[in-house]
């Protein structure tokens, strides 16, 4: 079993939670988002409309919880299976204490997160959180 372990943050209203994000540069792309146990874009608490967000993974904060899925991307463009240079890493959240959650690695695949995680990985200088998760709310 492979475990990692996550640097979490507390909502104003004292919920655990992380950042997500992502975006491309020439060639190559990084992200991360968190999904509930289906595999499904989580609400946001909030997106960031300033400072350094250019393909930062660091656009939205979601709440957390046991048993939601940690999906890192990386590599070299296209974000895709079958490109042997694309990285996908998924961690089921075992366990949040204090200021980390503890993520279990399990399998996962480009095809089986939401597309607009891989489009918004992929997107040049990405500024938008909004790939990453659903959000209702106004900054």
């Amino acid at each position: 079993m492979i475990t990692k372990v996550f640097k979490i943050i507390q909502t104003r209203a004292g919920h655990p939670a992380m950042s997500a994000g992502g975006g491309a540069y020439t060639n190559t792309y990084c992200a991360r988002t968190v999904l509930a146990h289906n595999l499904t874009l989580k609400t946001a608490d909030f997106i960031k409309t300033a400072g350094h967000l250019a393909s930062s993974t660091e656009q939205a904060i979601i709440p957390i919880q046991k048993g939601d899925i940690i999906v890192e991307l990386s590599g070299m463009k296209p974000a895709t299976d079958q490109n042997p240079d694309a990285t996908i890493r998924g961690y089921k959240i075992t366990e949040i204490t204090g200021e980390k959650a503890i993520g279990e690695e399990i399998p996962i695949t480009h095809g089986e997160i939401p597309q607009s995680v891989i489009r918004g990985s992929q997107e040049y200088h990405n500024r938008d959180g909004n790939y990453f998760v659903i959000y209702k709310g106004g900054n």
